[in-house]
């Protein structure tokens, strides 16, 4: 039997009678040091692996841990200033130098508390008609996302590139385009060699780098009253080539019936989807080769 590991949440974190720790305060005069602290007292909304986001207050959540850099801070920042997104703004950002942790620090991101339901745990309760909808909005997120360019490649403060096509162990940070091909090249090279990839794959060659989620999944959009939807847990994010967003919905086991409906709408990449798709092997079992 497989087992599922379920997130951590406290009731109380989503209860609009709870008393938060900085309800009526200003964030801004609450020092580093005491934000840190609030991430092992206050409510917990999400709880898994090494990464926590409590409830700050009725309006602000605070995300920490290991895993949080400050590349998805810079990210959020980005999607403000040049997109209709709708994404959480980020308010305070900071990093604490924790060698116990793989990236050397801890993070602490504040940003917006977005009242919803979490969509994987409504999506099978709406009607076909909304999720429809639901899918067209996911779809015109992804088409304005890939219609900014940028010529560096990965996550923004070139920070090391994580996400289902970078090994657990993450990988770079990449100064250019050749650096980021050569490490996928590598990949695909080992898998031909065990013969885990058929041998006439042709190698990689990105040409365009665009703005990119690399985790849309029902556990990370938020469904308000409106029917509108948000996108949250930028981790991921980065400026890679367009067919890694399409790639990585089409890998995700879970609520399939959401994934076929928003790859229907968005530009496909048959030949870049089947190369990424054939370096598993060298993603997994030979993750350090």
């Amino acid at each position: 039997m497989e087992l599922t590991i379920r997130p951590i949440a406290h009731p109380q974190s989503r209860d609009p009678n709870t008393s938060f720790p900085l309800d009526g305060k200003d964030v801004n005069s609450v020092t580093d040091e005491a934000l840190a602290t609030l991430l092992t007292s206050a409510p917990i909304l999400h709880q898994l692996g090494g990464t926590t986001v409590v409830r700050l207050s009725e309006t602000l959540i605070m995300k920490g841990g290991g895993s949080v850099m400050t590349s998805e801070a810079e990210m959020l920042r980005l999607i403000a200033s040049r997109t209709t997104i709708r994404a959480p703004r980020v308010y305070r950002s900071f990093q604490v130098k924790d060698d116990t942790q793989y990236f050397g620090t801890s993070g602490y991101i504040v940003m917006d508390f977005i009242p919803g339901q979490p969509l994987n745990e409504c999506w099978n309760g709406i009607s076909r008609d909304t999720q429809g909808k639901i899918a067209t909005q996911i779809a015109e997120m992804i088409q304005e996302l890939q219609s900014i360019e940028l010529l560096q490649p990965g996550p923004a403060s070139e920070q090391p590139c994580r996400g289902p096509f970078f090994t657990d162990y993450s990988a770079g940070p990449f100064k250019d385009t050749t650096e980021m091909e050569a490490w996928f090249n590598h990949k695909l090279d080992i898998c031909k060699s065990v013969h885990q990839a058929p041998i006439d794959i042709p190698p990689f060659h990105f040409t365009k780098f665009v703005l990119t989620h690399h985790d849309i999944s029902p556990r990370n959009l938020i469904l308000g009253q409106d029917e509108q939807v948000w996108l949250i847990d930028w981790a991921y994010s980065g400026a890679y080539p367009p067919a890694f967003e399409s790639a990585a919905l089409s890998i995700q086991p879970f609520f399939t019936d959401f994934t076929k409906a928003v790859l229907s709408l968005i530009p496909r990449y048959p030949e870049e989807e089947m190369q990424l798709d054939s370096i598993a092997y060298g993603l997994t079992t030979a993750a350090l080769a």
